[in-house]
Parts: structure tokens; C-alpha cells; sequence
């Protein structure tokens, strides 16, 4: 049993594919696929992903560095990043501040499951006759 469970693992790892590159927009409906697969397995990210000056920082510009700073902590934050003097200073402020409060960069996150993307299954019937594909 444990053989198999790891095959499933290793088949539907394949089948995913959730990397945003830059100017495409026709994936949506894969992104959308591993949000739900990230729901349904409730995987949290922060424990794979920590925003680091080496990690996350130093490879964005001092706007969103500081933008960053605002969303995880507030607008005191993103002053204090405003202020630095040079980007590296900036990148050190960021990775102390936003330390262990758990933000994650939009591309790693996974969409929070609301009401409306929950699959309604009131209606649903095991026992219905289903189309079946032609031989």
C-alpha cells in the first residue's frame, strides 16, 4: 500500500505544472488546478518557503521590496525600507522585518478555499447512470 500511495505522489507531482512565467496568460486554468490541489492536500507553504534577502529580496526592486514591507507589516515598515540607503541596506531591513510573520510572494501562495470555489456536492448522486465512451 505504501508503494503505491508514493507512485500516486509521484504521478500527480508530474501532472502539475503551477510556474507563472512572465507574460502568460493562458495557464489560469492550471494555476486554478494546483490552488485546489493545494487546498485539498493543506499544504502551508511557509513551511517550504521563507522570504529571504538571498531568497526573495535582493531579486526585486526597492519599490516592491517596500511594498512587501507594507503588506507584511505595515506602512512604519515600508518607511524604514524607504530610508535605506542602497538596496542592500533595504534588503536587510525587509528580511528582519518580515521574518516569521508568515508572507508569502504571490507566486508561491495558495488561494484561500471561500464559499463560492468550494464544489457543491448537495446535488450529487453516486448512484446516476454515467455517459460511458463508445467502443
Amino acid at each position: 500500500m505504501h508503494q503505491s500511495r508514493d507512485e500516486l505522489a509521484f504521478a500527480a507531482a508530474h501532472s502539475v505544472n503551477a510556474v507563472r512565467k512572465l507574460h502568460c496568460y493562458d495557464r489560469k486554468g492550471a494555476f486554478e488546478h494546483a490552488d485546489r490541489l493545494g487546498q485539498a492536500l493543506e499544504v502551508n507553504m511557509t513551511k517550504w518557503f521563507e522570504p529571504t534577502g538571498d531568497s526573495y529580496f535582493s531579486h526585486i526592486n526597492r519599490q516592491s521590496i517596500e511594498a512587501v514591507t507594507r503588506e507584511a507589516k505595515a506602512d512604519q515598515a515600508a518607511l524604514a525600507v524607504k530610508a535605506a540607503g542602497k538596496k542592500l541596506e533595504a534588503v536587510g531591513i525587509a528580511e528582519r522585518m518580515v521574518v516569521d510573520s508568515g508572507w508569502l510572494p504571490e507566486p508561491v501562495r495558495i488561494s484561500v478555499r471561500t464559499a463560492d470555489t468550494e464544489r457543491d456536492d448537495a446535488g450529487f448522486n453516486e448512484d446516476a447512470p454515467r455517459p460511458v465512451a463508445a467502443e
